[in-house]
């Protein structure tokens, strides 16, 4: 009896199963892998461009790989924390240009040069992740200097986004230049984004002369449907001017790591004076329900509010006489007073 046969290569293998594992190939993971602390080196987030590139050396992986990458389903995510990852995807995206086109989502770990060429490369962006750093070189400096966040800001004006996060690093005060000058010029790009629906703050917004022209854009951006930031710790009129936008549905403020905030917060107590805002934030925001606590305390009995009638001096004597009486059991009540039945 013969054996059977054991496939000896990926060729080799039916086309609907090698189609099953490409899909893993490419598709993106949904949360990126934690560094463990005994990692020495920086961790590279693979993102499905540079797994996928080496199945596209036979005829038969390559008639699968674009209908993965541009199913609706797959749309790639290209997460570049550093701009060495930015520049081997790259690399990647002009060996393979129709990659390019399955490209919806880009996260940024950083500014820098290498990943504003990559959004220029994918012209096809809907979702732009940007985190917010400190330019090492000068940070106080004049922004004409900061050749990366002019290319990144550049390559911002010619996308047409659905959805923008803004976050920013540890040290990355909203009062430095690299910061400031990014929402600056993303406050100028806005008014050409016609199909901004959603925007998300990933950090404690104040308001500042660096801030205000970007929440003045978004109050007037046609499409916005969603705004979703950080509580901040005190108020501020930042998103008070976001909510004249009329065709924004819902607020979603929260802490991190918690499952909502609180209705006594500074921010809330000050937000509910204002209609639109309150209601606004009661729409997409969670909330802490805080439940009533009692505790156990004194507390004097009121005083009676029965009429009280005194005894005449020939009943006070009956009485005296009845306690005196030695048979007389101590379970048996008092007379009330003017009640005329003897016990």
């Amino acid at each position: 009896m013969a054996s059977a046969q054991v496939p000896t290569s990926l060729s080799s293998f039916p086309e609907e199963l090698l189609a099953r594992i490409l899909a893993d190939c490419v598709t993106s993971p949904q949360v990126l892998p934690v560094c463990p602390p005994w990692h020495t080196q920086p961790i590279f987030f693979p993102c499905p461009s540079l797994l996928a590139r080496p199945t596209l050396h036979t005829s038969t992986h390559a008639r699968f790989c674009p209908y993965l990458f541009h199913d609706s389903s797959s749309a790639l995510t290209l997460h570049l924390p550093t701009p060495t990852h930015a520049a081997r995807v790259l690399e990647t995206l002009v060996a393979q240009p129709a990659l390019a086109g399955a490209v919806r989502r880009v996260v940024l770990g950083c500014v820098s040069l290498e990943g504003a060429r990559v959004l220029r490369a994918c012209e096809r962006i809907e979702d732009v992740d940007i985190c917010m750093d400190v330019y090492e070189a000068n940070p106080q400096g004049d922004a004409a200097e900061d050749q990366d966040a002019q290319a990144l800001c550049d390559a911002l004006d010619g996308v047409d986004l659905k959805h923008l996060t803004i976050r920013r690093t540890p040290d990355a005060y909203l009062t430095l230049t690299r910061p400031k000058y990014l929402l600056e010029r993303i406050a100028k790009a806005v008014p050409g984004w016609f199909n901004l629906e959603s925007v998300h703050y990933a950090l404690k917004i104040s308001s500042t002369p660096a801030t205000r022209p970007l929440a003045e854009a978004l109050s007037h951006a046609p499409k916005l449907r969603s705004l979703r930031a950080q509580l901040p710790a005190i108020w501020n009129d930042s998103f008070l001017t976001i909510s004249q936008n009329s065709t924004l549905e819902q607020i979603a403020l929260y802490v991190e790591g918690s499952d909502g905030i609180l209705h006594t917060t500074m921010y809330m107590m000050e937000a509910r004076k204002h209609a639109r805002l309150s209601e606004l934030i009661k729409v997409g925001t969670s909330f802490i329900r805080t439940r009533a606590h009692t505790t156990a305390s004194a507390v004097p009995s009121p005083p009676s509010t029965r009429p009280s009638t005194p005894l005449s001096a020939s009943r006070v004597k009956e009485v005296a006489a009845e306690l005196m009486t030695p048979g007389l059991s101590q379970n048996v009540p008092l007379p009330v007073a003017g009640s005329s039945r003897v016990f």
